[in-house]
């Protein structure tokens, strides 16, 4: 297994570093300017320095799913632009949470200079968290966070605004009626926030999500949650779909009804399935996360801890940092992207700009 993912980092090293970037259109609504103002501002900061000498970095993912494939992306091209090898990994088992921390002790162990990963439970890390800390290793978190816990930073969007979002636009888009979500872990923390944006959005109003069903991150569970619901609900109004693969899962079910344009569909994530999906009008609407700069950013914050310390790259990065909670100024906000069908060609002209075909 580790050598056929060091052989598929190969791969996609070698696809990034031949795959033209499209000229900047600074102007498109979906080019996060301020994501790569922050990139620039850590590249000025360090150039003409080099890390310890024996650096290594890895970003660490929830599961292994096309979600992932724009970081690893932004992290091979980070890695390429810095001379630092980021590994890239997931857990594969069937206790995913079990492997996520066991990989984390390793890493641990193994002294690497920084780790970045999406926490598969908000609080079971923190002890391994405390370690690396201890052990003057950097830890950061993407996509999902780790709260209450020492790591340095958590890069991402604000989840619960991202809920908010897909409620505002089921909203827009369904109207009312019953709708169910579809989610793969019950004790992560984007998927917690998720929801509770969702249904801050919905309260009050005639648009009820009258259940959430959990699959593991089990795409044929998603499918079968899927089907189930439209037996259960009869006058079921639509999906909102809080995990990648959940809305292909949610689409297929839908088509397999013959019911697209109907059952309408929330989904979070453009991975490439959903965006078929959109192109054939079973999605109505993507709330796209910048998965990309999940793994270009994080490469490049982690490249500028093992330079230029912690400390020293908050306080570079604080024009871009905002509050998160009681923590303090630790969160570096991607942002929350909405795609309906009247912006999908703009969206896609921004993912063409910087070389990736989803995310």
């Amino acid at each position: 297994m580790k050598k056929l993912l060091s052989l598929l980092v190969v791969a996609i090293l070698l696809l990034v570093m031949a795959a033209p970037i499209a000229a900047q259109d600074d102007e498109n609504p979906y080019r996060p300017n301020d994501l790569f103002e922050a990139v620039d501002a850590l590249k000025a900061a360090t150039e003409g320095q080099s890390p310890p000498g024996d650096a290594k970095f890895v970003l660490l993912t929830n599961a292994v799913a096309p979600f992932w494939t724009a970081a690893q992306t932004g992290a091979s091209r980070a890695s390429l632009e810095f001379n630092v090898p980021i590994m890239f990994q997931a857990p594969t088992a069937a206790e995913k949470l079990l492997q996520q921390l066991s990989m984390l002790e390793t890493f641990v162990n193994d002294e690497f200079t920084a780790i970045t990963f999406s926490a598969i439970d908000r609080e079971a890390p923190h002890d391994i968290i405390k370690q690396a800390v201890d052990n003057g290793i950097h830890v950061l978190c993407t996509d999902s966070d780790a709260t209450g816990s020492e790591r340095a930073m958590y890069i991402g969007m604000s989840d619960y605004d991202a809920g908010r979002a897909a409620g505002e636009a089921a909203l827009e888009i369904i109207g009312e009626g019953k709708i169910v979500g579809l989610v793969g872990y019950a004790t992560a923390q984007n998927a917690q926030d998720r929801i509770a944006g969702v249904n801050d959005a919905l309260e009050g109003t005639g648009l009820e999500m009258v259940e959430v069903l959990l699959d593991d991150i089990k795409p044929e569970v998603a499918l079968s949650n899927a089907q189930t619901a439209m037996q259960t609900y009869p006058d079921l109004a639509g999906f909102i779909t809080f995990y990648s693969y959940d809305g292909p899962a949610a689409c297929q079910a839908v088509k397999q009804a013959g019911v697209e344009g109907e059952v309408k569909i929330v989904a979070f994530d453009a991975e490439p399935e959903t965006i078929t999906c959109m192109g054939d009008g079973a999605v109505q609407a993507m709330i796209g996360q910048r998965v990309y700069f999940y793994g270009y950013l994080s490469g490049w914050v982690m490249y500028a801890m093992s330079i230029l310390g912690e400390e020293a790259t908050m306080e570079l990065l604080d024009p871009w940092l905002s509050d998160l909670g009681d923590e303090g100024k630790i969160h570096l906000n991607t942002g929350v992207d909405v795609i309906k069908a009247d912006t999908f060609d703009l969206y896609k002209e921004y993912l063409e700009s910087i070389g990736i075909p989803s995310q």
